[in-house]
């Protein structure tokens, strides 16, 4: 019976551990529809970052030291890194706006962040199912999917701004200056990276949605 304590802290932390991820896309999302919260954002989003490695390191710790666990080890430490990845790739993002110099956002800079927002809530929804051995449930199966559409939807997001980056729509991104064309191209594509962080997570989901059913 000692055990049972024990494994529901390891869960408790993989939900604390998601909430943090959440916390950070918030964040992200209010940094670029509000551009004078910028340096603001960049600090909260370091502190997150910081929260998200100690949060790593403590699952990381039960992970080795617990004879029962919940999930399988290799389940919950895949788990661990892909929520931890989604706090570094924002915070990621946030310090190149800021060490590039970027004057202002732009409307697409605004799409992407509200597209990771739902897709990091819908990461921390089925994070939540999982502890709460939810795995069977239609509602599960509606956030793998629901994130997969999203990933979608960030493709076709980022296509579209490269062909309006490169081609005549080019003026919009601070005319046609070469570095500015640069900056942007690298911002929109670690955009679409965390989107993808998402789908990968999607993709755990619907593993551990087979495995132990």
């Amino acid at each position: 019976m000692m055990f049972i304590p024990r494994k529901s802290r390891v869960f408790d932390k993989l939900v604390d551990l998601s909430a943090l991820a959440l916390e950070s896309a918030e964040t992200f999302r209010n940094m670029a529809h509000q551009w004078d919260q910028l340096e603001q954002g960049c600090s909260s989003l370091k502190s997150l970052e910081k929260q998200a490695d100690e949060q790593v390191r403590s699952i990381s710790n039960d992970i080795e030291s617990l004879f029962i666990l919940p999930l399988d080890k290799e389940d919950m430490s895949v788990l661990t890194v892909s929520l931890d990845d989604l706090v570094d790739n924002l915070e990621e993002i946030a310090n190149r706006l800021a060490l590039y110099k970027i004057p202002g956002t732009h409307r697409v800079l605004k799409s992407f962040s509200d597209l990771i927002l739902k897709a990091v809530e819908e990461v921390h929804h089925g994070v939540q199912l999982i502890k709460e051995q939810r795995m069977k449930s239609e509602e599960y199966a509606r956030s793998c999917k629901t994130l997969r559409n999203l990933e979608n939807e960030g493709d076709r997001l980022h296509r579209e701004v490269l062909g309006e980056l490169l081609g005549e729509g080019s003026s919009d991104f601070d005319g046609r200056n070469p570095l500015s064309v640069i900056k942007w191209k690298d911002i929109f594509q670690t955009l679409e990276d965390t989107l993808d962080r998402c789908e990968d997570i999607a993709v755990i989901f619907s593993r551990l949605r087979i495995k132990y059913q």
